[in-house]
């Protein structure tokens, strides 16, 4: 995966995390996060990777308040 973030009025950004698609443009991606937490390289379209992005930032954000 290269790492080609996405446009950035589509995400929810956290210090230290951004997704990256692969291939960023097509109606099917693969999804990272530049944090290496997240790693999602079957197939799937835009918005349920987006949706799978968010759940990782939700969840980094609770594990920060928690500790």
């Amino acid at each position: 995966m290269t790492a080609t973030p996405t446009d950035p009025q589509e995400t929810d950004f956290h210090p230290g995390h951004t997704p990256i698609l692969e291939p960023p443009e097509g109606p099917d991606s693969a999804l990272a996060c530049i944090c290496g937490g997240l790693l999602d390289l079957t197939p799937g379209p835009k918005p349920a990777k987006m949706a799978r992005y968010r759940l990782h930032v939700e969840e980094v954000r609770r594990e920060a308040i928690l500790n």
